[in-house]
């Protein structure tokens, strides 16, 4: 298993237009592209995947977003460098997207319909006819965890379903109301039960994984104290939601993790970090701080690109 770091370095793209080359139409066979969510520190990966659109790579067989990370896939196999930028810092930057004041009132803290309605009608709207041909070779999928059994689900999306599950993917816990509905059930965000889906790859036959994360390698994701408050004052029949989230979580990205830091012997993991803590954070960033972890993910693009080819 091999780590890239970022370095502080790189040319902000703000072209939203399609690339001449979105790289070979054939996949390189047994790859996979497994990208985590994070919010708005998403620019991160945005920046990578940037990158890479300008050099004309993109050799995955198989790509699996969670979130935000869907949402990166989404405009990387579209062929639109400066699309996630322009989401996170022309719309998921917005007050209508954003205020955590709602939930007091039972609506939405973040409005996911509002962001999606933006993006659909935008005039960098994503390029979906395009990407989904290019699925013809390649296969997509876009974590979602089911509300009722907490079960981690990946779709593959197509040209009518592309928005709604990625909304499924993205749709936070407790601050959008209720999840969003696929077939006979409610869907919350990829990430409670399969933030970091590298198995998943493993599974559908990839044996050369790369991941792109958006916290640094030294980051600790535990919240020790939700986990004794729960032990607490949580019983067989009764625990308060938000601790019972965030504990559910946790246990997941550990059980990731374990997958990540031991691997069966017939797989090689890539993973590319930041080489601190972001800026950014999940919501409400600065736009200095977007800018900044923008451009560090372009380095990292680029740095993953020169090491690949030497």
């Amino acid at each position: 298993m091999t780590s890239t770091s970022s370095q502080r370095s790189g040319t902000l793209v703000q072209s939203n237009n399609p690339c001449t080359s979105c790289g070979p139409e054939l996949p390189t066979a047994k790859t996979a592209l497994v990208a985590e969510g994070g919010g708005q520190r998403g620019v991160f990966t945005a920046g990578i995947l940037d990158a890479w659109l300008e050099a004309g790579f993109n050799p995955f067989e198989i790509l699996i977003g969670t979130s935000a990370g869907a949402q990166n896939l989404s405009s990387y196999m579209t062929c639109q460098p400066g699309f996630g930028l322009n989401a996170i810092t022309e719309f998921s930057s917005q007050p209508q997207f954003f205020k955590w004041q709602r939930s007091l009132i039972g609506k939405h803290a973040v409005d996911l319909d509002w962001y999606f309605d933006q993006l659909n009608s935008s005039a960098s709207q994503l390029d979906i006819n395009r990407g989904h041909s290019r699925l013809q070779q390649r296969q997509l999928y876009f974590s979602a965890t089911r509300s009722d059994n907490r079960r981690a689900e990946f779709f593959s999306p197509d040209k009518d379903n592309w928005l709604e599950m990625l909304k499924a993917s993205s749709a936070l816990p407790m601050l959008y109301k209720g999840g969003v509905k696929i077939g006979e059930h409610f869907y919350v965000d990829g990430g409670l039960s399969a933030p970091l889906p590298v198995e998943e790859a493993y599974k559908r036959g990839a044996r050369e994984i790369t991941v792109l994360r958006t916290v640094s390698e030294e980051a600790s994701l535990t919240s020790p104290w939700a986990h004794k408050i729960k032990s607490m004052i949580c019983n067989q029949h009764y625990c308060p939601k938000v601790i019972d989230l965030i504990t559910h979580h946790e246990d997941s990205y550990q059980e990731n993790l374990a997958f990540i830091n031991n691997p069966p012997a017939d797989v090689t993991i890539h993973q590319i970090f930041p080489d601190e803590p972001l800026a950014s954070s999940l919501v409400g960033s600065q736009p200095q701080a977007l800018k900044q972890d923008y451009q560090l993910g372009l380095a990292a693009g680029m740095a993953f690109l020169k090491q690949t080819a030497a």
